[in-house]
């Protein structure tokens, strides 16, 4: 493409399928698991390009969840590693000054019962007299059931669906934020405390920067609205407004990135996506067998999720407390103190956020 701008038409030129192929026995497809292991993506990780906002943990102080995260939750977004490769190459097939935001990856059995139990229960008191088997089966468009089973894993247990939008910088931001992804690349291991402010740089720059594109819906949004083709079958009954129409290319855009590396989309939530190697990627793919079942976190993503959440607490802790350090009250002696106080100084608070509000799922009135 020419330009950006060309590139950008070029993607929302093809429409969103108004039928997708159905899910029904989607948990029957044999699992034959190849064993691909859980990587993190984000700040601190080898796959920082996917930029992370982790909703149910309450990593930002938008979250719906910031009082309290849910039970189970993890501040990293854990993938299978060809997932991420995935979403790398969808992110490099955007236009300049446009990212790829993960909102949930990987989710625990904890997280995924609490979502459920909240959904359901909230239909339950909108509809009183639908059955149990009616409640469950309207709940699961949204939040798939929590499962134990081996051969019928809750999708976001396996590792191999995600739950993701677009959000775009100004030129100017956009420059830095390579200029910084340059230098992080250059030092690599061999400065640290360098790599570690630069990346709290870039986390600040992108959370005060970023701007969502309009999707028609906040993330979990629990309404018809929400289905992928929803403005591609408003617009053959009317004619769009200009925010449904830029809703719709948005959409599009969104879409065409990740079918275009290999991913399946899902019929009812205009971010969620799965490998075809996931149980409903399999499905919706007509492919005869999957390869990713329930995974559990190894003990190299439990010590990464255990890094990514204590440096959130600490860089809390420091940003409450930042002139009892400067004062030496408080002790920062350690290397890693003084790269730490010297982060937050660059960023301030690591929880303030410029991005719109998800929302709680439930389903609308």
């Amino acid at each position: 493409m020419d330009t950006e701008k060309e590139k950008a038409t070029h993607l929302t030129q093809q429409a969103i399928p108004t039928e997708l192929p159905p899910l029904t026995g989607w948990k029957e497809i044999p699992i034959n698991e190849n064993g691909e292991p859980l990587v993190p993506l984000g700040p601190f990780s080898e796959n920082s390009e996917v930029y992370t906002h982790s909703i149910y943990y309450g990593e930002k102080s938008d979250s719906p969840y910031s009082s309290g995260s849910l039970e189970g939750s993890l501040v990293t977004m854990f993938v299978r590693k060809e997932v991420a490769d995935q979403l790398k190459l969808a992110q490099s097939l955007l236009p300049k000054g446009m990212h790829l935001i993960a909102f949930d990856t990987y989710r625990t059995l904890q997280v995924q019962q609490s979502l459920y139990d909240v959904y359901i229960d909230e239909l339950k008191n909108q509809h009183p007299d639908w059955s149990d088997e009616k409640l469950s089966e309207e709940t699961q468009k949204f939040v798939s059931i929590p499962s134990t089973e081996p051969d019928r894993p809750s999708p976001h247990n396996t590792g191999g669906a995600v739950d993701v939008a677009i959000f775009k910088l100004p030129d100017n931001i956009e420059q830095e934020i390579r200029e910084i992804d340059v230098e992080i690349s250059r030092y690599g291991l061999s400065d640290w405390e360098k790599v570690y402010q630069l990346e709290m740089k870039r986390i600040s720059l992108i959370e005060q920067n970023m701007q969502v594109l309009n999707f028609g819906t906040s993330f979990d949004y629990g309404g018809s609205e929400a289905s992928l083709s929803y403005y591609e079958k408003l617009s053959s009954q009317k004619e769009l407004n200009l925010d449904e129409n830029e809703a719709m290319l948005n959409r599009r855009l969104l879409y065409n990135i990740m079918t275009n590396v290999g991913f399946e989309p899902y019929e009812d939530e205009w971010w969620h996506f799965n490998s075809k190697k996931s149980q409903m990627g399999a499905k919706v793919a007509d492919l005869d067998h999957a390869e990713y079942g329930a995974k559990e976190l190894s003990q190299k993503n439990q010590e990464h999720e255990k890094m990514r959440s204590g440096h959130l607490k600490g860089s809390q802790i420091i940003y409450n407390n930042q002139e009892l350090y400067k004062l030496g009250v408080l002790p920062a002696n350690s290397p890693f103190m003084k790269a730490a106080i010297a982060g937050v100084d660059e960023v301030g608070n690591i929880r303030d956020t410029q991005s719109p509000i998800a929302e709680i799922i439930k389903p609308q009135k």
